[in-house]
């Protein structure tokens, strides 16, 4: 167990004691004694190939793991008070949970928790198969562990507004891979698959205050949260010229940190069983410090540059007023509306100094701003008066002015020819629509489906702009959504229950732009096509008392095109995933019980595009199984033995990521 959680413990249980009630001898308390649960469990895990991939598809290392599972704790404390404690601890997994909780009804709360688990990434980079080696791994074990503690006290007096004070810290630490990857060149190709990674230490601070009352009808409350955000971040990127053997890599440290508030004040009425209405308003501002470092080493070429920020400071202030109201039914008619209005402004400001070989540095100023104005309109209606059917329909309309300003000059000066400004005006029309039905006509036969048809009409007016280009010369740009999905349930008999789901999604983005020689052509071009079909098929079958089978099968078909310029680099994306998740469970004797886990993955989407770009996708199959065997040892005692067999083959890579794993796991759980 780490520091954190045994702090929480010594600082949590003396509150939980301050607020036990103390019994007068004219009122006798019941104790019923506390109820104990205790389960300690032993896990051996033995991988044999990609250690670290197998890490990071399945959220657990190898090797040795032990510690306990599950421990639970109630104990009654006098009159109509009581302490709940849950924990679970895993040694060498980083897996921690303790939540404690003591409440009163009448007079209050206080809650307490600290969890913390890990995640894991892979360290492999891309994969070029014409290269020697065809892909690189950084040699770390790339983790982070994500921790949350918190502290809630609550007042709950009768008659009297209910208030929470609360405290919450949550962290994370450690190194993270990503897929900005690095340039290996050999002979006179250039491919970027060196893998990068990131060092993190992010961590936030939230102070809490929560007030709320009933007021006959009314229900007021008000939330008031304040956020302290640090964020310590390096960077890693490596280039690499395997005819040389000379390698670079960029470092780029982010030092921030970030005071933001909010405040929210609600307000909800039910005036009578046909008439509800809510009000809501948010407040928050945010002021953020930033500084930047790009660190470049003795340079490969003759544009390398190190860049140092000096100084960036960001700002943001946001109202936010949501009014919703709900009428019905009438004659099976019932009526919603809502109105959301936001109105936002970010300013941003950075001064850097830049040094490019061995030039004098230059310092650079830039300035952003943008001013939000934003508009959402809802409209919905149900009729609920067909015998077993609900029909639904739902309109959203949004408008959005957005004007952004952006200014750079260089060595302090706007007559500078390395002096940028943009002033872009940026209008946005989104409508929304659903229609749909849920029906239930036979007692064994449920149907369901849904349209929803999507439209975002964005132009951009760049008013001022010193450097025509990406992305100025892009005028507008359309993106039109539909989707479909349909449902039934059927249950034949009572030992069978079967669900048929089908999804289609498929969206097109229209760009209008400027002409811009050896760019795009002037005028609308369709630049992405995406459509993708998920379809599923899922049962439950108990054939006889002892025995349930659960069944899921599901296949997604996906197919993106877009405007590539008709370059070979990048080729329309075509794939497939399969997947089937099963689970069956049998009662050998009356205590003693055997499940079974299985679970088949795969993918079908790679293509080598080797000779022109980089090979993107995968062509890969995962496999799970898990065996679990219960048996009651008495009303006291539960012992369960599981095994569980992992394994993934990849193609489309060159196997660098297969795994085969065996897991193996004994456990026991105890009740007082």
């Amino acid at each position: 167990m780490n520091i954190a959680s045994s702090r929480l413990i010594v600082v949590a249980l003396p509150v939980a004691v301050l607020l036990t009630p103390c019994g007068r001898a004219d009122e006798p308390t019941k104790d019923t004694g506390p109820s104990v649960s205790v389960t300690p469990s032993v896990t051996y895990v033995d991988v044999t190939g990609d250690e670290k991939q197998f890490r990071q598809d399945q959220w657990m290392g190898n090797g040795w793991v032990g510690g306990v599972d599950e421990a639970t704790l109630h104990q009654s404390l006098g009159k109509d008070a009581y302490l709940d404690f849950a924990g679970r601890g895993l040694i060498d997994q980083h897996d921690y949970n303790l939540q404690l909780e003591v409440v009163k009804p009448d007079l209050g709360f206080v809650r307490a928790g600290f969890t913390e688990w890990r995640k894991y990434y892979d360290d492999t980079g891309g994969f070029f198969a014409p290269f020697s080696p065809p892909a690189f791994s950084l040699g770390r074990d790339l983790s982070y562990d994500n921790a949350d503690i918190f502290v809630d006290v609550g007042l709950t007096l009768p008659n009297l507004p209910k208030i929470v004070l609360g405290y919450e810290r949550q962290s994370r630490n450690g190194d993270q891979s990503l897929l900005e990857w690095g340039s290996v060149t050999q002979g006179t190709n250039t491919r970027k698959i060196f893998p990068s990674y990131q060092d993190i230490n992010e961590t936030v601070n939230i102070f809490k205050v929560t007030a709320e009352q009933d007021i006959g009808k009314l229900h007021v409350g008000d939330q008031f949260r304040y956020e302290h955000y640090s964020d310590d971040t390096k960077r890693f990127d490596t280039s690499l010229d395997l005819n040389t053997s000379a390698s670079q890599t960029v470092t780029v440290h982010e030092d921030y940190r970030q005071d933001a508030f909010y405040n929210t004040f609600l307000m909800t009425c039910q005036m009578n069983e046909k008439v509800y209405w809510s009000l809501g308003y948010m407040f928050n501002t945010l002021d953020g410090d930033n500084s930047l470092q790009v660190t470049t080493p003795p340079p490969l070429g003759p544009v390398d540059k190190n860049w140092t920020t000096q100084g960036v400071n960001v700002s943001q202030d946001s109202n936010v007023v949501d009014l919703n109201a709900m009428i019905g039914p009438f004659a099976g008619l019932s009526f919603y509306s809502g109105l959301q209005i936001e109105v936002t402004d970010s300013s941003g400001d950075s001064h850097s100094l830049q040094i490019e070989g061995v030039s004098l540095p230059t310092t650079n100023l830039v300035h952003s701003s943008d001013n939000l104005d934003s508009f959402t309109e809802t409209l919905g209606l149900r009729y609920t008066k067909i015998a077993y059917t609900t029909l639904y329909a739902e309109g959203k309309w949004t408008q959005q002015d957005i004007d952004l300003d952006e200014r750079e000059s260089v060595d302090g000066t706007s007559t500078d020819p390395g002096a940028f400004q943009r002033a872009t005006d940026t209008n946005v029309s989104r409508q929304d629509y659903s229609i749909g039905f849920n029906s239930s006509p036979l007692r064994r036969l449920t149907l369901a489906a849904r349209y929803c048809h999507s439209v975002s009409d964005n132009g951009y007016d760049n008013e001022v702009d010193t450097e025509p280009g990406y992305p100025a010369f892009i005028t507008g740009q359309d993106f039109t959504t539909d989707e479909v999905m349909g449902r039934l349930n059927l249950r034949p008999c009572s030992r069978v229950s079967l669900a048929f789901t089908y999804q289609l999604v498929a969206t097109e983005i229209q760009t209008a732009q400027h002409g811009v020689p050896l760019i795009v052509p002037r005028g609308s071009k369709q630049t992405c096509n995406y459509d993708s079909s998920i379809y599923s098929v899922s049962a439950t079958v108990t054939p006889i008392a002892r025995l349930y089978l659960t069944g899921l099968f599901c296949y997604q078909d996906t197919r993106t095109s877009t405007f590539d310029n008709h370059s070979p680099t990048v080729v329309p994306y075509k794939g497939t995933v399969y997947s089937v998740i099963t689970t069956a469970g049998y009662a050998l004797t009356k205590k003693t019980d055997v499940t079974l886990q299985y679970y088949y993955e795969r993918a079908d989407d790679f293509q080598n595009n080797s000779a022109d770009g980089l090979p993107l996708g995968l062509e890969n199959q995962r496999t799970g199984v898990l065996v679990g065997l219960q048996h009651k040892i008495n009303d006291h005692f539960i012992a369960r033995l599981r095994y569980g067999y992992y394994e993934n083959n990849e193609s489309s890579n060159g196997g660098i990521d297969n795994y085969r794993a065996n897991l193996a796991s004994a456990s026991c759980t105890a009740r007082f």
